[in-house]
């Protein structure tokens, strides 16, 4: 059985406290299907994109009672165990952990924090719904532009960790014509507004579904 896992992020790896320019979070989130509920999936965004007559990628859900609708198919797939979702979050005024503060000892190092954040998530992740014997799992980052040398370097830094499952394939592509990472930025975006105390009640019910994760104190 194959598993496909798309993985985004909101926010940046900047140190807010020497750049004022840098966002007050930052935030990664894991969208996982299955390969046969996958094609259901992306004819589903393809519809919604005739429907709202946005053909081009969308960094959004939909506003008001358009994204009730839009989350409804995505909501089933979660119920029947077709679809997981998690995500991990954290301030970054109040943030403990390494890499990203010069003041602590590991220093500033954006690349180093990026990475780190990315096993958090998946030890989140697969703590929450583990995976069955022999499956292939198959990671896909929205980073198409990473240089190949630092893709390797991600690749290494995750297989390498006895606590995660072996991966059969992990992935950087182009959200652009992916409408699977689409979907995946949109909920890390709207998480964003959950983490900031932005969000209304009920579409933050709506997202209920998202496993949440607060890692500001590590």
């Amino acid at each position: 059985m194959a598993e496909y896992i798309y993985i985004d992020e909101s926010g940046d790896p900047g140190n807010i406290l020497a750049d004022g320019a840098s966002s007050k979070h930052y935030a990664e989130l894991a969208l996982q299907l299955d390969g046969d509920s996958l094609p259901d999936f992306i004819a589903h965004i393809i519809n919604w994109k005739y429907v709202l007559g946005k053909p081009h990628e969308t960094k959004s859900l939909p506003k008001g009672n358009q994204c009730k609708r839009y989350l409804a198919p995505i909501l089933e797939l979660h119920h029947q165990g077709k679809l997981k979702c998690s995500c991990v979050y954290l301030l970054k005024d109040q943030y403990t952990g390494p890499y990203l503060k010069p003041k602590l000892p590991t220093g500033h190092k954006p690349i180093y924090f990026r990475n780190f954040i990315h096993k958090e998530l998946l030890e989140h992740h697969f703590a929450q719904f583990p995976i069955k014997p022999r499956t292939g799992i198959n990671l896909i980052f929205d980073d198409y532009r990473i240089p190949f040398e630092e893709a390797r370097k991600i690749e290494d830094y995750l297989q390498n960790n006895w606590n995660l499952p072996n991966f059969r394939r992990i992935v950087h592509a182009d959200s652009i014509p992916n409408f699977t990472l689409q979907v995946t930025s949109q909920l890390v975006e709207a998480v964003k507004n959950i983490v900031l105390g932005t969000i209304n009640p009920e579409r933050k019910q709506l997202l209920d579904f998202i496993v949440l994760k607060d890692i500001t104190s590590i």
